[in-house]
């Protein structure tokens, strides 16, 4: 079996891990050129920490995946260092996103197998600036040209890119200096990629004209970064708790540019974990900002099946089931209160066992509390501005079809509550996107 290990007495590269690594690591080893570097530079490192490497056979290239899945075996045996291989099941028409889900599943597999702390990739400074360039061609915001950062989380997964700050030539060198061969992905030479044309094609050319561009670029990106951090932590201070509204005069408020990130921000949260690096388009962005002065009841169609909804004070999110709002009803014996109408409201405890509670039904009405003569259901949540994508979620109480209490929105004709009797207070609890906060 060959050694993978550096001669004795081999000059050490002049490329060192300046960053502070974690105790607990994992490192995604490909086989490829920068990973083998990587790896072999993580192993100088062994005393500080727990390393164990995670290989991906994501099976799209036959033998030659399966050629790269026995070199790493072969190259973590003779570096004894722990190997964790997945191998995957590619879908008929697979693609660079299936590839990259999968991959990060297996990252979160490994992570918590190991109780790692972060995983290891090795890109370096020349990918940060080919990265710049593929989302400048593609068209972006400051977060795309912000590029890589070195430590971040990436689909639940904790990332740390050690040698961020080395070039492609630098890890070559720790290669030739440690005596280490790797496997090339043919596929990387295939100029029909944008990405490989601009690795073969456009980023030399760049370096002919203005020598060091590469370099300048990826430093571009790491200022761009701060910014964009800088202005992550104000739109998510900005956006506070919110979860599926936002009012709208807090919108109002807002520059346009802070307004536009705290929307994408909004966007992200309501839709969960599973699209936390997603994010709205420029143009679908725009179309929900412009929801802010657009009538009450306009509306706008977002990613997976999502839309935005203009309130009549307060901006919606909606595409989750009605039956995903709970609000529940809970009894308390023995108030002195008499409530607020619209959270809390006490009531005599014998009207209580004649009532039922249910969302509302044709033919229901209430008579508003501190008014005469009744109304439809439908005239009082128009009325009290109840927008109409809630109106069926609603919890009502009701005594046949006359509505006594409508959960966040009001009470109608209760009885007067006599404090000096036995009485119960009734609380709705849970989240009413339809009150006005």
């Amino acid at each position: 079996m060959p050694s993978f290990l550096p001669a004795p007495g081999a000059e050490l590269p002049s490329v060192c891990i300046k960053m502070k690594l974690p105790r607990r690591l994992l490192i995604g080893l490909s086989g490829g050129a920068d990973s083998v570097a990587l790896a072999w530079l993580l192993l100088q490192k062994r005393q500080e920490i727990e390393l164990t490497a995670v290989h991906v056979n994501h099976g799209l290239r036959g033998e030659a995946s399966d050629g790269d899945e026995a070199f790493v075996r072969d190259l973590c045996e003779g570096w004894q260092l722990p190997l964790e291989v997945y191998r995957a099941q590619p879908p008929e028409n697979p693609g660079e996103d299936w590839a990259r889900q999968v991959r990060y599943g297996f990252y979160r597999d490994a992570m918590e197998k190991h109780r790692a702390d972060a995983i290891a990739l090795a890109h370096h400074r020349d990918d940060q600036a080919e990265t710049l360039m593929l989302h400048l061609l593609r068209g972006t915001g400051l977060a795309g040209l912000a590029g890589m950062a070195q430590d971040s989380e990436v689909l639940g997964v904790r990332v740390i890119r050690p040698v961020l700050d080395c070039s492609r030539q630098q890890l070559r060198e720790v290669l030739q200096t440690a005596g280490l061969s790797w496997r090339e992905d043919a596929s990387n030479l295939d100029t029909h990629y944008l990405r490989n044309a601009l690795r073969q094609e456009a980023l030399p050319l760049l370096e002919q004209l203005a020598p060091g561009a590469s370099r300048r670029m990826a430093a571009a990106a790491s200022i761009l970064r701060e910014d964009e951090e800088l202005l992550e932590h104000l739109a998510r201070e900005a956006l506070g708790e919110a979860d599926s509204y936002l009012p709208i005069a807090r919108l109002e408020k807002m520059h346009p540019g802070l307004r536009r990130r705290v929307l994408r921000l909004w966007w992200q949260r309501y839709m969960g974990a599973s699209l936390e690096e997603r994010s709205l388009s420029h143009r679908q962005t725009e179309a929900l900002a412009a929801l802010v002065d657009a009538p009450a009841g306009s509306k706008c169609n977002l990613p997976e099946e999502c839309h935005g909804y203009r309130g009549w004070t307060h901006l919606h999110l909606l595409g989750r089931a009605a039956a995903d709002i709970r609000v529940t009803m809970r009894l308390e014996a023995g108030t002195r209160e008499t409530g607020d109408g619209r959270t809390c409201q006490a009531l005599p405890g014998p009207l209580v066992q004649e009532c039922r509670l249910r969302t509302r039904q044709p033919g229901d009405w209430i008579r508003p509390f501190g008014q005469e003569g009744r109304q439809s259901m439908q005239d009082y949540f128009t009325n009290r501005r109840v927008d109409a994508p809630f109106r069926d979620a609603v919890p009502l109480l009701c005594r046949g079809s006359e509505v006594l209490l409508a959960a966040g929105v009001g009470a109608g004709g209760i009885p007067a509550v006599d404090v000096t009797e036995e009485n119960v207070m009734l609380r709705w609890m849970g989240d009413m996107p339809w009150m006005k906060k």
